[in-house]
């Protein structure tokens, strides 16, 4: 399947090209050719993190490589990342073009020579003054240890530096907006890591029809692919369909409505055999009862399709202290029948204070209603976010915030990180140029998450079993901070440190991670015509 996504999007590829090389004939247009790339060396360390093999379960051979993908005990290594990248640019009078590619070469840790692609695309197009096209697509190979995700919605990296690269996706929440990272990937020769491939696509129309009001509407099409499918990794597809409407009422209200409907498929590793160690699924079920080598949980479908709808009514009748009322939707439906439904309901009123040209502070909070078909039943909570931002110069801000609520998770890419999430997510992060070509970024996370998993017969029950699970917690620690040096007009140099602590019900939850990264980047331009 990788290299089915990889050849649309050479197709793609091929067709915007020729799109650069005609449109010049067809009106005045400014292209471009730029490019650079950066040269990282990253060491990496790990150590915890145990598996279920080593906590006393008996776990028979056959699923000794699905139980092994969580053993991350005592995992380091260091490598040397090149990532040159190119850069072309067509800019018209009412269309865009651009189209960025990089291969990523890597040394070191028995990945010598390995070479993964990132390529993107982008157009734009306004025929009319009112209406405005656009088009995205990114495919992306990688083998980023993303099995260990900063739940607080921050991303650690090398601060802001040319040429520098990172990767992240959006994952809306009540009010709320988090970076999340997809998840992790297809095994490598190296624990901890595994390969794979996302293909993120979506095109999009969007009508000015009055001032300040719009209408946008698109279908986005997103799909993760491991090299390797093993233990509780998921293959995906997500297509979603979505609109929103934007509508100033007239100077001092505005509304604002979003409906999304995403319809996720799902292929899932090969299932776990079942052992002694595992109890049947229920009593005087004879196929599961007397187990043999040959016998098997049975695989659960995980396709599943999601609803968002959100609306917003905001009032600039207080000067400097905007006021909102925001009512959240999401529904959940599984194909699997032993999976119950669920919703997420919540109403939020939130509060903005524009303390000043360079400080501001929001918060918001109101109920929120979890409904579940399954076991868990229904269930009354609150949600609340809040954020505080300071700039003090044209070079150094602050920004501090906290979240608590609920999600349903259900495109993680690894069962065990899928199900209904209540949280508690925190972080403060700081930028300050030190000097006209020194800066300094710094950052600190908490997060603390309880999943309740899904009542489907996967890998996850039987690591529950061996723990003493049920529905898990987990807590979470970052610390991180980094340094960039621009010299030489297209230059810049990179050092990035982060620490994370993690704690939790299950085995492989627990782990300490130190990650060190250099980075040699450089971006320019080569030339016009």
């Amino acid at each position: 399947m990788p290299n089915a996504i990889f050849m649309k999007t050479k197709a793609a590829i091929l067709s915007l090209c020729a799109l650069a090389v005609v449109a010049p004939r067809l009106e005045a247009r400014e292209n471009s050719l730029s490019g650079g790339g950066s040269i990282t060396y990253e060491m990496y360390d790990k150590s915890g993190g145990e598996s279920a093999e080593n906590t006393g379960g008996e776990v028979e051979e056959a699923a000794a490589p699905q139980a092994a993908l969580s053993s991350d005990d005592d995992d380091d290594y260091s490598r040397i990342i090149i990532s040159p990248v190119l850069t072309i640019k067509s800019i018209g009078d009412k269309n865009a073009v651009s189209l960025s590619y990089s291969p990523v070469l890597q040394y070191g840790d028995d990945s010598d020579g390995d070479i993964q692609q990132v390529v993107s695309i982008t157009a734009d197009w306004s025929p009319t003054s009112r209406w405005a096209l656009s088009f995205r697509d990114s495919y992306q190979e990688t083998d980023t240890d993303l099995d260990n995700v900063n739940m607080a919605g921050f991303t650690p990296q090398p601060a802001t530096v040319q040429g520098g690269q990172g990767r992240g996706s959006g994952q809306s929440e009540q009010g709320a907006s988090v970076s999340q990272s997809s998840s992790d990937s297809q095994l490598t020769d190296s624990p901890g890591r595994q390969k794979y491939s996302t293909n993120d696509f979506e095109i999009a129309a969007t009508y000015t029809y009055w001032e300040d009001s719009s209408l946008k509407f698109g279908y986005g099409l997103e799909q993760l692919r491991y090299d390797n499918l093993i233990g509780s990794n998921q293959d995906y597809d997500k297509n979603t369909i979505f609109a929103n409407i934007k509508h100033r009422l007239n100077s001092q209200y505005s509304l604002a409505a979003e409906a999304r409907y995403a319809m996720g498929t799902f292929d899932d590793a090969a299932p776990i055999p079942v052992t002694d160690a595992v109890a049947p699924l229920a009593e005087g079920d004879a196929a599961l009862s007397q187990p043999d080598d040959n016998s098997y949980s049975p695989a659960a479908s995980s396709d599943v399709d999601e609803l968002h709808f959100s609306t917003s009514l905001e009032s600039l009748v207080i000067p400097h202290h905007p006021l909102s009322l925001t009512y959240t939707l999401d529904t959940s439906k599984y194909d699997d029948e032993g999976q119950g439904d669920t919703q997420i309901h919540a109403l939020l009123f939130g509060w903005t204070w524009e303390m000043s040209e360079k400080s501001t502070f929001t918060f918001s909070i109101g109920p929120s209603y979890q409904k579940n078909d399954g076991d868990e039943g229904d269930s009354w909570d609150y949600a609340l976010n809040a954020a505080y931002s300071r700039r003090w110069s044209a070079a150094g801000d602050i920004v501090f915030s906290a979240a608590h609520g609920a999600e349903m998770r259900n495109f993680s890419g690894n069962a065990n990180d899928n199900g209904m999430t209540e949280y508690w997510r925190g972080g403060v992060n700081i930028n300050q140029a030190l000097s006209q070509n020194l800066a300094l970024n710094l950052m600190a996370t908490a997060a603390d998450e309880d999943v309740s998993q899904s009542a489907s017969i996967t890998e996850r029950e039987l690591e529950d079993d061996l723990a003493a699970g049920g529905a898990s917690n987990t807590r979470q620690y970052t610390l991180g901070g980094g340094l960039s040096y621009n010299f030489a007009r297209w230059y810049a140099l990179g050092l990035n440190y982060s620490y994370t602590t993690q704690d939790g019900d299950l085995p492989e939850d627990n782990y300490d991670e130190h990650r060190l990264m250099l980075v040699l980047s450089m971006q320019r331009d080569f030339f016009h015509w």
